[in-house]
């Protein structure tokens, strides 16, 4: 897809702009509508207010109304399963959720006694072992922990600063209320509540963020201020973090209002024989929010409050900046428009990159291929009644080595109460196909001096196993209005029997219908100019493999124009 260019100037295998297909195989395929999973949920209103979704291991969970509900979604025989009630955690609050192995440093820390020296482990005194755990915050209240056993999972709180007791070996777990986190070279991060500063754990242990310590291995006061995870936080500036993540290049990635930041471990300089930190700034484009940025392959993409922006971290690092213009063939989609920090999210799934924002066409999900490195398609998600099911707020996926499942939550439009209908969803699963739509290249001649009459359009599907619909309109040198000598043509293709599965014997013969048809569209009616393109549109996930169009071309001795200008 290329949209950054005259339609006359578009590649053989390229087009204008396409809604709701595929082309990784060398045709253009129709995708499944999204399967409305809302009501299998259970104690779910007509309005809940879903907070978000998150999948770990095999496992989904959902957060709505100030609780949670998980299953296993690829296990068959899996419902949803209540965790914590409805109003354990905030209603209204955004929820941010990370996994973190079990503790690896499980002696005593203290304080030596050795001027110049900082801090030694007490070989002889084991402390307190934390196992796998999901760390759940609302950035209000003490954050949940979520542990699974034996294919269940219990939840809790996670305990307090003040209930890190001195002494008691068995109780040196504590984890700050916070929001957006991240678990990077065996520490976890943790925003703050204001969004200002970075809390981080001791190393090894993620869920103990008492770094300061007396000679006894004790705390060094009781206020948390001074003893606690705001005494080692840390802060790239006074703008508020919008997202924290990962990069390749052993590196914090942390994107603020006011910028980006590399943010890198310096063990030269250590508090407590925990690293202090370096950053590094980046540039002024920031991801939007915490579940707009994803790897691709190597590279890094996030949505910015103007459209998309992509980076190479490793480059970045070498002051060799590789900021390719991301999104530059499909630009105009976010031409004069401003993304809603809630209704964006990102995530790759079966090799596709898929950025949930706004556009001149209002919100859906632009397609990024990765294998290919090109935009493919923007999705505009309906369900099987073909309504709009609203922008994605939260992307989740859930992988095996031969099964995987996209969720998604959704905001949909405002109901008539002024509350907006949430929805959880399974992308590219519902039982119908949504409508696909392309806009091809103009066809020219290359030669300001002829121009072309539309003869006959022929279109060759493939898999054509239902009844479809085949819509052409006509544009004769427009890049928008139909041609309306011509008008649109409307063509049905039967639906054929199910092909031959293959291997077969060599007996075999196939005396069926042929899955593949063409259809010819006569448009000698229309209007002759410069150049020509077409609008396609096709139901039931048949898929497009040849365009072929026929013109005749036509020389004006002195066309009427300059004979306008003639003297």
């Amino acid at each position: 897809m290329n949209m950054s260019v005259d339609d006359t100037r578009l590649g053989e295998d390229e087009y204008k702009f396409a809604k709701n297909i595929r082309n990784r195989f060398g045709t253009l395929e129709g995708i499944k509508n999204v399967n409305d999973i809302s009501s299998d949920i259970g104690a779910f209103t007509s309005n809940p207010p879903i907070q978000a979704i998150y999948s770990i291991g095999e496992f989904v969970f959902l957060f709505f109304n100030g609780g949670c509900k998980y299953r296993k979604p690829l296990n068959p025989d899996s419902t949803w399963v209540v965790l914590c009630p409805g109003g354990t955690m905030d209603r209204s609050a955004e929820i941010f959720v990370q996994a973190v192995p079990a503790s690896t440093q499980n002696f005593l820390r203290k304080e030596t006694n050795v001027a110049g020296a900082s801090l030694e482990l007490d070989m002889e005194t084991s402390v307190q072992r934390t196992v796998a755990s999901i760390i759940v915050q609302d950035g209000i209240n003490q954050p949940k922990i979520i542990e699974i056993a034996g294919g269940a999972a219990t939840d809790r709180l996670a305990k307090t600063y003040a209930q890190w007791i001195d002494g008691t070996y068995t109780s040196r777990e504590y984890i700050p209320i916070g929001k957006q986190m991240a678990f990077f070279n065996n520490k976890l991060f943790v925003v703050s509540t204001d969004g200002t500063q970075i809390y981080h754990s001791v190393s090894g242990r993620p869920m103990d963020f008492v770094i300061p310590i007396t000679t006894a291995g004790n705390k060094i006061n009781v206020d948390e201020t001074i003893g606690g995870a705001p005494a080692t936080s840390y802060t790239v500036g006074y703008n508020t973090i919008t997202a924290l993540s990962v990069l390749n290049n052993e590196a914090l990635f942390v994107s603020t209002v006011g910028g980006s930041y590399a943010v890198s471990l310096d063990y030269t300089m250590t508090v407590f024989a925990e690293p202090m930190f370096k950053k590094q700034y980046l540039f002024t484009a920031n991801s939007i929010n915490q579940h707009s940025f994803v790897d691709l392959l190597g590279d890094f993409a996030f949505i910015d409050p103007e459209g998309l922006r992509s980076f190479n971290a490793v480059m970045q690092s070498k002051n060799e900046g590789r900021n390719s213009i991301f999104s530059l063939k499909v630009a105009r989609l976010f031409k004069d428009v401003v993304q809603e920090t809630k209704k964006c999210a990102a995530i790759v799934f079966d090799d596709y990159a898929l950025f949930a924002c706004n556009t001149i066409f209002g919100h859906g999900i632009l397609v990024f291929d990765t294998l290919t490195k090109q935009f493919v398609s923007f999705d505009q998600l309906t369900d099987d009644s073909n309504s709009n099911i609203g922008p994605v707020i939260n992307f989740a996926k859930v992988e095996t080595n031969n099964k995987r499942e996209l969720f998604a939550i959704t905001h949909g439009t405002t109901t008539s109460s002024g509350d907006p209908a949430y929805k959880c969803v399974k992308l590219f699963e519902g039982s119908n196909y949504a409508t696909a739509y392309v806009e091809t290249k103009a066809f020219c001649t290359n030669d300001t001096r002829v121009e072309q009459k539309p003869q006959e359009l022929r279109l060759l599907f493939n898999k054509v196993q239902f009844a479809s619909s085949v819509t052409a309109t006509q544009r004769v040198n427009d890049e928008t209005t139909p041609d309306t000598s011509a008008g649109s043509q409307s063509k049905t293709l039967a639906a054929q029997s199910t092909p031959i599965n293959f291997p077969v014997t060599l007996s075999a013969v196939w005396s069926g219908p042929q899955q593949i048809q063409n259809l010819l569209y006569n448009f000698q009616g229309g209007q002759q100019g410069w150049k020509v393109s077409y609008a396609l549109k096709w139901t039931n996930g048949i898929n497009l493999s040849n365009i072929q169009l026929q013109t005749r071309d036509i020389t004006p001795m002195n066309p009427m124009l300059s004979q306008a200008y003639v003297s």
